[in-house]
């Protein structure tokens, strides 16, 4: 019986959240005997170091312009590969899968959604909208928080019996230590592209709001992007030289989360951040606005509090309250995380539920 395959599709494997995942997800796929392959769109691949070197990697230059082209040299590689299951994730990459679809009936296909739909428009059209169009081809869709798997249910974008909420997952060490540093100031932690939807201008606004009570604090935002030399001026203008860093990427976020006391999430829009849940694998407490699955996490682990979206007031006062909490208190909510993200959100167990879904679809 031939080795089972799995055909992995996604936009890039540039510094985000689904690409982590993905690379998370195809290592605990080859701990379990299967062979991966994976199909990249662009040529955003600043994580390619990190696949493993047992994964073939195959490049497109995809386009909607160009669907048919790519289309046809997809199909060229799963017929050189022959998977038995093709998962794809973030939007361009399902859609691609659901044209290969028609071709490749017999192999199933898998979509994950890992975001929720707000504005976003291709081609004036919303991709809910898209996906209600296309969803008979697609044999499975899962979505990385419930509010994602929600909002594709409730536009009939999926069928009730072909989506399943399946989260992040990350490798956890059972028997980590978190070192207890003495800081002269409280170190928060920014982790994410720097793009509008993250809204670090309003993370800037609360450092503003919070550096009025004098307290000593430091925010470290790790990432680059589009909003990088407007968030440096921001920072000028609002007089926090001496308080906000931009970091821009950094190669292993879990080992420099070691260093911090606390965590800050500002999104408007989220599905399920691996920042948060390598926050958690830290035990760092999180002060988060409530987006996607953030919510339900920090509010089961009690492992930090919940601002509205878009209220710098509410970030400030949550942040602030972190700050003035005592260590024990601090330590408290890191355990919290990490004994709720070991119950939950490892790998081993987000795997299990995926070949599941592997099999189901077969």
């Amino acid at each position: 019986m031939r080795q089972s395959k799995v055909l992995f599709i996604i936009n890039s494997l540039g510094y985000g959240g689904a690409e982590t995942h993905l690379l998370k997800l195809s290592k605990a796929l080859l701990n379990k005997n299967w062979d991966v392959c994976l199909m990249t769109l662009t040529d955003d691949l600043e994580l390619i170091s990190k696949l493993d070197d047992r994964i073939k990697h195959y490049k497109l230059k995809f386009s909607f312009a160009s669907i048919p082209i790519n289309v046809f040299r997809a199909l060229k590689i799963i017929k050189k590969e022959r998977p038995q299951v093709i998962h794809s994730h973030l939007f361009q990459s399902n859609i691609l899968g659901r044209f290969v679809k028609l071709f490749y009936s017999k192999i199933k296909l898998i979509n994950t959604t890992h975001c929720i739909y707000d504005s976003e428009r291709i081609a004036g059209l919303s991709p809910v909208f898209i996906y209600r169009f296309t969803k008979k081809w697609v044999d499975f869709h899962t979505a990385v928080s419930k509010a994602s798997l929600e909002q594709l249910l409730l536009n009939n974008a999926i069928p009730l019996s072909k989506g399943v909420y399946i989260p992040n997952g990350v490798f956890v060490n059972f028997d980590y230590t978190k070192i207890i540093h003495e800081h002269k100031s409280f170190m928060w932690l920014a982790v994410g592209r720097l793009i509008p939807v993250k809204n670090y201008n309003l993370l800037l606004q609360a450092c503003e709001k919070i550096s009025n009570f004098d307290e000593d604090f430091e925010l470290h935002i790790a990432g680059d992007g589009v909003q990088k030399t407007q968030l440096e001026a921001l920072i000028i203008s609002k007089k926090l030289s001496n308080r906000v860093c931009l970091l821009g990427n950094i190669p292993n976020i879990p080992a420099l989360m070691e260093s911090y006391d606390a965590f800050v999430l500002s999104s408007d829009s989220e599905g399920l951040p691996m920042t948060v849940l390598e926050a958690m694998s830290k035990k760092l407490p999180i002060v988060s606005t409530r987006v996607g699955g953030v919510t339900d996490i920090i509010k089961n682990a009690d492992g930090g509090f919940l601002s509205e979206p878009r209220n710098s007031n509410d970030l400030a006062i949550n942040m602030l309250k972190l700050m003035k909490s005592s260590k024990q208190e601090l330590q408290n909510f890191g355990q919290n995380n990490f004994n709720f993200l070991k119950n939950n959100f490892t790998i081993e167990i987000v795997v299990e539920k995926f070949l599941e879904v592997y099999k189901e679809s077969s």
